[in-house]
């Protein structure tokens, strides 16, 4: 009896220990966790695009800025990791980097697209991550001045006239093609093309005669067709505010959304899915075009850290400056306005979800659960 109360006693005395010990290393994981410091630190920025892409000019003009305003300074290395139109690199941030607070994320309309539409090669969630800081982009729909000079109501008359060379109907391209179906316009559409740099090219040489670029593209490669009587605008694919509607490109304000175009012409509001699916389109593709995250489950601390830091960069007067050309004029969003801008371009209805995915089966023959 005395041997088995000795063990008894041993077993007790080395369990509370043990507990003791668990306690101590919990506490002081914890503790870490809430005092995480970025002094002397690199944050790895992945960048799911090979690099020179537009994504990849944007996340190296941020870094210097974000080592700037996050405390500590600490320095961000930007990492590419390229394939699946943003897909790869994304299911590997979300599946296979530490959520440490140590790494970020910046995603695109590439990125937010596949997501709504729960495109099956799309292992990332983005509701898993906290957001720090979005930036809008816009688009401009032009087309060759002969086809224009009557007007829109002449332009949507043709058939088997205009064609249109894009990159893939699950892209950007997804947008101007469902402008396309809005004002029930007969665009034949050959896709296919490497980037909008060869598609705009293609309607410079005659391959095409309408098409659309980004609003840097737009500025800096077609506004001089303007000018010289090669191209005509015809309107901007819009912003959606924070209540669901259509407005005008503040970088644009003189061209008019397709919604004032449709009324024009038909006397009415537009209504029903492809109206539906093209403002959800817009507000995840270019309402909010790039977004950089942190998981949410880092360490609240380097969450709080992060997001002060973004706060802190939009106020800086040189950040403001030097970002005219790269955020092409538009005004960042953090904090709250960030996550309401969320919430409205990602809150798909499961309708419009479905008319989308149909609509891309039938014009396209792209099945969303094959890609």
């Amino acid at each position: 009896m005395k041997i088995n109360l000795f063990y008894i006693l041993l077993l007790l005395m080395s369990a509370m220990l043990i507990g003791c010990n668990t306690m101590e290393a919990t506490g002081t994981e914890n503790d870490k966790n809430a005092s995480t410091s970025y002094d002397g630190e690199t944050i790895s920025f992945v960048v799911p695009f090979q690099a020179g892409g537009g994504t990849d000019v944007f996340a190296r003009f941020m870094t210097p800025y974000f080592a700037k305003h996050i405390e500590g300074e600490p320095r961000v290395q930007v990492e590419n990791i390229p394939g699946g139109a943003s897909i790869t690199g994304t299911n590997e941030y979300a599946n296979s980097r530490s959520p440490n607070g140590f790494n970020i994320l910046t995603s695109s309309a590439s990125s937010h697209v596949p997501f709504i539409l729960e495109q099956s090669s799309v292992d990332y969630d983005l509701d898993d991550f906290t957001p720090l800081i979005g930036a809008p982009s816009g688009g401009i729909v032009y087309t060759k001045p002969e086809l224009a000079k009557d007007g829109m109501e002449n332009l949507l008359s043709l058939e088997n006239e205009l064609y249109y060379a894009g990159i893939s109907p699950t892209g950007l391209d997804l947008v101007t093609l469902l402008s396309f179906e809005v004002l029930e316009m007969d665009v034949k559409a050959v896709l296919g093309y490497e980037g909008r740099g060869p598609s705009r090219v293609a309607f410079e040489q005659g391959e095409s005669n309408i098409d659309y670029q980004t609003t840097s593209a737009y500025k800096s490669n077609v506004e001089n067709l303007v000018e010289e009587g090669n191209a005509v605008p015809l309107y901007s694919l819009g912003q959606v505010d924070q209540d669901g509607n259509l407005i005008r490109d503040p970088q644009f304000p003189e061209l008019p959304t397709i919604e004032e175009i449709y009324i024009d012409i038909y006397g009415t509001e537009p209504s029903g899915e492809a109206w539906e699916a093209y403002k959800q389109t817009v507000a995840a593709s270019y309402s909010l075009n790039k977004v950089i995250w942190v998981h949410k489950n880092a360490p609240n601390h380097s969450q709080k850290i992060l997001q002060q830091g973004m706060e802190n960069l939009i106020e800086d007067t040189s950040f403001e400056e030097e970002s005219q050309d790269i955020l092409e004029g538009y005004d960042a969003f953090v904090g709250e306005e960030l996550n309401n801008q969320i919430e409205q371009s990602f809150s798909i209805s499961p309708d419009t979800k479905k008319w989308i995915i149909e609509y891309l089966q039938l014009h396209y023959d792209i099945d969303i659960n094959k890609l």
